[in-house]
C-alpha cells in the first residue's frame, strides 16, 4: 500500500520529523501516543470525538501503567523505556494527528480497509522502536546475573516480541557450548530440517540433535521424529506457550522417544553440575553463559540483542578464569 493512499501516514511521518532528536531517535512517549491513537481508531467503526479518547486534562484514556505493556503485546512490540514523564501517555500533542485524520473518519467505514491502513501505520511505530533499541545493548538489573535461571528468564522477557527466535537459538547454542566445551557449536541461520544446510538439526553434538523453535510447525515435529527413529538423541526446544501442545503432539503422534523442553528449562538444566565441573560459582557460571550468548548473537550482527555485562572487575574477570 503506498503512502499516498494511506491518510494516516503523512501526519504521523510529519510528527516523527518534528519529534526526532539529534541522535536520530524518537522519544518513546511519542511513539506510544501515536500507537494509542491508532489502537483507538482500530477499535472503532467510525470517527471519534476528542471526548471519546481524552480526559479533561488531555491525557489519553486507558494509558496508565498496566495498559502500556498490554498495548505493546497486542501489536507484538518490544518493551520500551519511558522518559521522565513516567508511564502515563500524555496525549495533548497527539491532537494534531487526531484532528488531521478527523478522529479516524478519513479511514472510511470498510472494516478490512481500515484494518490494513492502521496496521500499515503501526509498522512505522515498530520500525522506530526497533531502531531505537538497536542503538544500545540490553541492560538487565544486576540481580539477574546472580544465577543462570534469573538471567535466562529476564532476557526472554526483555526481548519478548522482538527476538524472532534469535535469542532462543543463541541461548541454546551458548548452553551447549558450556556443556560441550571441546565442541564447536555453530551459529544457526536456517531451519533445522532444511536439506540445503546439510544439517539434521539446529544443533548437532555427537549423537545429540537439538531442534529449536519458539512456535514449532509440522515440519519440526517430522524432523524430530525421523531423527529419533534412526537412533538420534533428540530434543525439541520450544517457547513456553507452545510447550503443552508440543509435548502432547509428540506423545500422541510419535512412536520414538523425544524430549520436549521450554527454552528456559533446557538452557538452565544441569547448570549446577556444569558449574561444579568448571569450579565456578552460580554467578560466575551465569556470566559464562552471558558471554557465550553474546558471542552467538554477535555473529548475527544485531547489537540490540547483545547483553551488557555488569560493570564490575569481579564479574568481568570471572569470564576468563
Amino acid at each position: 500500500m503506498s503512502k499516498r493512499s494511506n491518510p494516516l501516514l503523512p501526519p504521523i511521518l510529519q510528527s516523527f520529523k518534528i519529534k526526532r532528536t539529534k541522535n536520530g531517535a524518537i522519544p518513546p512517549n511519542w511513539l506510544l501516543i501515536v500507537l494509542k491513537l491508532l489502537d483507538y481508531f482500530r477499535t472503532s467503526e467510525a470517527g471519534l470525538s476528542e471526548d471519546d479518547i481524552y480526559t479533561y486534562d488531555y491525557t489519553l484514556k486507558k494509558s496508565r501503567a498496566s495498559a502500556i505493556p498490554k498495548l505493546l503485546e497486542k501489536y507484538g512490540l518490544p518493551k520500551v523505556r519511558l522518559s521522565s514523564e513516567g508511564v502515563t501517555v500524555r496525549g495533548a500533542p497527539g491532537l494534531r494527528i487526531f484532528r488531521a485524520v478527523n478522529g479516524g473518519a478519513v479511514l472510511g467505514t470498510d472494516k478490512v480497509r481500515r484494518e490494513d491502513l492502521i496496521l500499515e501505520a503501526v509498522e512505522l511505530i515498530r520500525k522506530e522502536i526497533l531502531k531505537g533499541l538497536g542503538q544500545q545493548p540490553i541492560k538487565l538489573p544486576a540481580h539477574c546475573f546472580n544465577h543462570s535461571g534469573n538471567f535466562v528468564r529476564a532476557l526472554l522477557e526483555s526481548t519478548k516480541n522482538r527476538s524472532q527466535g534469535q535469542v532462543e537459538q543463541a541461548l541454546v547454542g551458548a548452553k551447549l557450548q558450556l556443556r560441550f566445551p571441546n565442541e564447536v557449536i555453530r551459529v544457526i541461520g536456517a531451519f533445522a530440517g532444511d536439506r540445503q544446510t546439510g544439517r539434521e538439526a539446529d544443533h548437532e553434538v555427537k549423537n545429540l540433535r537439538v531442534i529449536v523453535s519458539v512456535s514449532p510447525k509440522p515440519q519440526h515435529f517430522r524432523a524430530a521424529e525421523s531423527l529419533a527413529k534412526v537412533g538420534r538423541e533428540v530434543c525439541l526446544v520450544v517457547g513456553e506457550k507452545s510447550y503443552n501442545a508440543a509435548r502432547k503432539q509428540m506423545t500422541v503422534d510419535s512412536t520414538a522417544t523425544i524430549t520436549v523442553a521450554t527454552v528456559a528449562d533446557y538452557v538452565t538444566a544441569n547448570m549446577k553440575e556444569i558449574a561444579q565441573g568448571a569450579n565456578l560459582t552460580a554467578a560466575e557460571m551465569c556470566l559464562r553463559l552471558v558471554a557465550e550468548y553474546n558471542k552467538h548473537v554477535a555473529k548475527k550482527h544485531d547489537s540490540s540483542l547483545q547483553v551488557l555485562l555488569p560493570d564490575s572487575p569481579t564479574s568481568q574477570s570471572s569470564l576468563f578464569r
